[in-house]
């Protein structure tokens, strides 16, 4: 398979997998899903994404306070739900292969919040003949402070999954681009790594469907933008905090192939800028948050 081919392979098995997992009760407990896959989900379509992204429940890390604990529930749960999807289909396509649950990244975050790195290996029996298909990751991260706006239940396939609601979506690519760029790496120490320039991309569809004429959903943004950046102590000091360096974001946006060519990099700044002076003027930024300690 060319590299297209296999990026719609990646995304069509996690379609099976998101909704595998949304329809087990006890990886409800367990895990929120997060991501470009949640925003498509609410939005209709949208950026190809071929990783999973979600973050563990305060209730599952308060009752499994030990980390290997928490890899061996999350692989049984995990392995046990993706089967049960894959063998109910009729005619059976996949079957699970093995599952790594591993708690040490190879770049791991200084504060500890990568929490694991979930990797499937899936077989297509339609595609018997085809070696080396790639893995299928699911990134989960160590719980963060949300809010009562921050969670509601999204329809994945026939079933429903706990998902991050639009508005915290959109303060988590905020901070997520943020937490990309080098003021925040110099913070934390970080090497450097890709600047998130599909964030931008992800806000400017969101205000495509909520403009700022929806006042309260973007009044509800801020707040969820404020304590995002709180729960991982990123800063934001305002216009200048998201354009440091925007020679590389620019690059990055045009290079990166997964951003469809619906929104350019001028109306996404445009975008940006349009957010952080709502921000701004309702007081929801500057603000820092120092390291602990």
């Amino acid at each position: 398979m060319n590299r297209g081919d296999v990026d719609r392979w990646r995304s069509d098995v996690l379609d099976e997998i998101l909704m595998a997992l949304a329809a087990d009760d006890e990886i409800e407990q367990c895990l929120v899903f997060k991501g470009a896959r949640i925003l498509n989900a609410r939005l209709g379509g949208g950026r190809q994404s071929l990783d999973l992204d979600s973050n563990l429940t305060h209730r599952f890390v308060e009752q499994h306070p030990d980390r290997e604990d928490q890899r061996s529930l999350l692989e049984r749960s995990i392995k046990r739900a993706i089967t049960r999807r894959f063998e109910g289909r009729n005619p059976v396509r996949y079957e699970l292969d093995g599952i790594g649950v591993k708690s040490h990244p190879a770049n791991p975050h200084p504060m500890g919040w990568d929490a694991f790195k979930i990797t499937l290996h899936v077989d297509d029996l339609t595609k018997s003949g085809v070696r080396g298909l790639p893995g299928i990751v699911v990134d989960v991260a160590a719980p963060e402070e949300l809010l009562a706006t921050s969670i509601s239940a999204v329809a994945i396939g026939t079933t429903q999954a706990q998902g991050y609601t639009l508005e915290r979506i959109a303060g988590e690519k905020m901070r997520a681009f943020l937490s990309s760029l080098p003021a925040c790496r110099r913070k934390f120490k970080r090497p450097g790594k890709a600047v998130r320039a599909k964030d931008l991309y992800d806000l400017a569809r969101i205000y495509h469907a909520y403009p700022l004429l929806h006042k309260s959903f973007w009044d509800t943004v801020g707040r969820e933008f404020r304590v995002a950046c709180r729960s991982r102590y990123i800063d934001c000091l305002g216009l200048d905090s998201f354009t440091e360096r925007w020679n590389i974001t620019e690059q990055t946006y045009h290079a990166d192939l997964t951003i469809p060519e619906d929104i350019d990099i001028v109306e996404a700044r445009s975008v940006l800028e349009t957010v952080v002076g709502f921000l701004h003027a309702a007081a929801v930024i500057p603000f820092e948050h120092p390291l602990p300690g």
